[in-house]
């Protein structure tokens, strides 16, 4: 919550749209569970939308992520952010169902991720939003991930990383273009 409101609720660009970040955190830090809270963000390109956009958004979030749970069952708190000339709706929910105690697992990445997909893509339709799947915004070159590189790529990145770190601990580079002439 320091992070999203700010530690004396004063983030710019910060308003609280809905639920209890007291409440939440309360609740949260009373759990014995492992994972006492689930955090997420609902990000949009358009740096605004109408108040009421944004509350059927978030209630059909809810509804379509905790499915078959009523309001009464979980605690869910909204933060909006516009700080960064995007709008983020950001979500804390506290990892326990209310009635019984129980743990509550609002998301499981590979069960759910689908779902979210789908959700997203019927809400940036219904909402004329921007299609983050567009092709005009495919990035021209893909770029492989550190668990996709072949181990002699990885050992090879390792040790031009320790060099250079072993170069600024000796002083020999200060700034930016010492990296650059180093690795040239």
């Amino acid at each position: 919550m320091n992070y999203l409101l700010g530690k004396e609720n004063d983030r710019e660009g910060a308003r609280l749209l809905s639920g209890d970040p007291e409440l939440t955190k309360m609740l949260s830090g009373s759990l014995s569970f492992q994972n006492r809270y689930t955090v997420g963000v609902l990000s949009f390109e358009e740096v605004n939308l109408p108040d009421d956009d944004k509350r059927a958004i978030m209630e059909s979030f809810e509804s379509s992520l905790l499915a078959g749970l009523d309001k009464d069952q979980y605690n869910m708190t909204w933060i909006e952010h516009t700080d960064k000339e995007r709008l983020e709706l950001n979500f804390v929910i506290a990892n326990v169902e209310l009635t019984t105690g129980k743990r509550l697992q609002p998301y499981f990445d590979r069960v759910d991720r689908p779902l979210v997909e789908n959700w997203k893509q019927v809400t940036n339709h219904e909402y004329g939003l921007t299609d983050p799947h567009n092709p005009d915004k495919a990035q021209a070159v893909k770029t492989l991930n550190r668990q996709n590189l072949p181990k002699e790529v990885q050992q090879l990145k390792a040790q031009i990383g320790q060099a250079i770190a072993h170069q600024i601990e000796q002083g020999n580079i200060t700034d930016r273009k010492g990296v650059i002439d180093t690795l040239e």
